[in-house]
């Protein structure tokens, strides 16, 4: 291929979506920011990552078949044939519900959504609801919005805020390109507020900080919510823009301060600072982080913050309201949507356990896009189920821990290896049309040609290279979009807090919060910089054995040294071995971790959660030092 720049974006499952120049010269691929995308300034090291991963020699290059206890390497039409023998009689035994296709978000391109119209054809099949990283929180939203959606200000009104409240949003670190909208508000006279559970990164970067208890940021919320109303500092419109104001407002009234104080984990001198912030900056943006709402009480968490921006003035000023992540696929082409009259779906967090458990049983699962034995909680159940499917086969770029589990690995192409696909954000408003830059490597394909070649090999009249041909065609032909430059497009999306006729339902009761028994700690996983959703096999520094962070009080209580090694001990019967170091920002009783190190997933549990999300942060562990 010619070495000139071309179009590309990057496909990670992160809000800043970067648009990227990229090109392929002297055996290797060179990256730069796209310099009509705004808000991609630079290119994190997670993305540029991606440009050794194309040669990696580590990589994935041949279809592999089981064999014994080790792999065999096979032609594609022989990986095909048994793929498709294996979905036949699987079929033929226990029905299509007995194919199970689970696909996350190891890409966010458009085609990913393409690929379970093999499936309706077929008569149906098992999929998943839900999702690893946001969906608790989006339940509780699109409920308080009355099915709206979830509510999101684009980074440009993001930017006009007089003030940014974080709810434990790490995001120098998650959305590194964010610091662009940190840097406008500064520089019009505002400022940036973070409240976590733990020191980070952009806390230490906040013009204010303060320390919040661990799923407590609801009863913070509803403190606040009360003392703007009582103090008449509350919006001139929110009541009429809620259909049950009577019932919240005497709920709200019913709440004794003193104990959503104590829950918040946060006293009195420290709350009315927070309100007289508030109240300071305004119009203040609050941005809630995807932690925060990774407990059983997510939704509720989200439903609270988001009545505090509403009472705030949200509906009067959409800088005052709540902004989560709006839907990167909203201009996927409806009329490509898959519908299968019998789709079986389980929940994301809790598939292991529904696996196991299904009648009719699976006989064949297909990953794609995803690493479930490294990434969902729970993670020995995950085994267990993968091991009592009779045949699983994936798509996978390196030899995860997942793809060891498969009969049939198949080697997939990277996204600088594809053409012509669609990505947009979950914060601006660009969409990429990408180029190839580089061929693929050894006999590496996408995807779509993956699983189109099944359907020819079953002979299905479902052609996904010409759905996909489609997809694009529709994408091009789209009225919403605006051309920016060549393959570089923009739309303006409808806003919540802007739509005249939106209403919202604000919550008339407060959770319960899962607590620690005796002995037990609270374990909160985050994430880093290095990696993204435990794709780790190519990140620098990854320790053999995890570190486990703890509090002062809690290593004097156990009698340990920084680097002491440990037992973790779950809820869930599992443990691991870790080493302790430690952290003088924890609140005695909570612990964190890395997330997507070695074996951390054996110690969360998959529990049911509202949104079949997945609660990480309701995990509870018992150390013990080994001597």
């Amino acid at each position: 291929m010619r070495s000139e720049w071309k179009i590309t974006a990057c496909p990670h499952d992160c809000p800043c979506a970067c648009t990227i120049w990229a090109r392929y010269r002297d055996s290797k691929v060179e990256m730069k920011p796209h310099d009509n995308n705004k808000w991609t300034e630079f290119i994190c090291p997670k993305g540029l990552r991606y440009a050794e991963r194309v040669f990696d020699p580590r990589r994935l290059k041949t279809p592999l078949l089981r064999s014994g206890s080790g792999w065999e390497e096979v032609t594609w039409e022989k990986a095909w044939s048994i793929w498709a023998d294996k979905v036949s009689s699987g079929i033929s035994e226990s029905g299509p519900l007995s194919l199970m296709y689970y696909s996350s978000a190891g890409s966010m391109y458009f085609s990913k959504g393409l690929i379970p119209h093999i499936f309706n054809e077929l008569g149906g099949y098992t999929g998943t609801r839900g999702s690893l990283c946001s969906s608790i929180g989006s339940s509780g939203l699109k409920d308080a919005t009355l099915g709206w959606g979830v509510p999101f200000l684009t980074p440009e009104l993001q930017s006009e805020a007089k003030g940014i409240m974080l709810w434990g949003r790490n995001s120098l670190v998650t959305q590194p390109q964010i610091r662009q909208v940190f840097r406008k508000v500064r520089e019009n006279g505002g400022e940036i507020a973070s409240l976590e559970v733990r020191k980070t990164e952009t806390m230490e970067n906040s013009d204010r900080s303060w320390y919040i208890a661990p799923g407590g940021d609801f009863a913070l919320a509803a403190w606040l919510c009360k003392k703007m109303i009582s103090l008449g500092a509350s919006s001139h419109v929110w009541e009429s823009r809620v259909i049950n104001y009577e019932e919240f407002l005497a709920h709200l009234i019913s709440l004794d301060e003193k104990k959503l104080l104590e829950t918040a984990g946060i006293d009195e001198k420290t709350a009315k600072e927070i309100l007289s912030w508030l109240m300071k900056f305004r119009p203040v943006t609050h941005m809630p982080s995807y932690g925060s709402q990774r407990y059983l009480h997510g939704d509720m968490q989200f439903k609270w913050m988001f009545a505090l921006s509403v009472i705030s003035g949200g509906f009067e000023d959409p800088r005052s309201g709540l902004s989560f992540g709006k839907y990167e696929h909203a201009l996927f082409p409806k009329e490509l949507i898959p519908r299968s009259d019998d789709v079986r779906k389980f929940g994301t967090g809790t598939m292991g356990k529904e696996i196991l458990d299904a009648s009719p049983k699976i006989n064949v699962l297909h990953i794609t896009n995803a690493d479930p034995v490294m990434q969902n909680p729970g993670s020995s159940g995950i085994v267990r189920a993968m091991r009592s499917v009779p045949f699983k086969v994936c798509t996978e770029i390196f030899m995860t821990e997942t793809a060891k589990e498969c009969d049939l690995v198949l080697p997939a192409a990277t996204y600088l290896e594809e053409g012509h696909d669609w990505l947009g954000s979950y914060w601006h408003s660009f969409l990429v049309r990408s180029e190839k830059i580089v061929e693929p490597q050894g006999m590496v394909k996408s995807d779509i040609e993956i699983y189109d070649g099944l359907a020819k090999t079953l002979g299905l009249k479902t052609n996904l290279i010409e759905l996909y041909e489609e997809m694009d065609r529709l994408m091009l032909s789209g009225k919403r979009l605006e051309k920016v430059s060549e393959g570089l497009y923009e739309w303006q999306e409808p806003i919540y807090w802007t739509d005249r006729g939106t209403m919202a339902k604000l919550p008339a009761n407060i959770p319960a919060l899962r607590v620690s028994e005796k002995e037990e700690l609270r374990l909160v996983t985050f994430h880093v910089k290095d990696y993204i959703n435990g794709h780790s096999c190519d990140a620098p520094s990854i320790p053999d054995i995890p570190d486990i962070y703890l509090s002062p009080d809690d290593m004097e209580k156990i009698s340990l040294e920084e680097g002491d090694m440990v037992t973790v001990y779950s809820r869930t019967g599992e443990h691991i071995v870790m080493r302790t170091k430690r952290d003088a920002s924890l609140r005695k009783g909570l612990a964190s971790a890395k997330q997507g190190v070695p074996g951390i997933n054996f110690l969360t549990e998959a529990q049911e959660a509202p949104g079949c999300g997945a609660p990480y942060a309701d995990t509870f562990v018992k150390i013990e030092k080994i001597i």
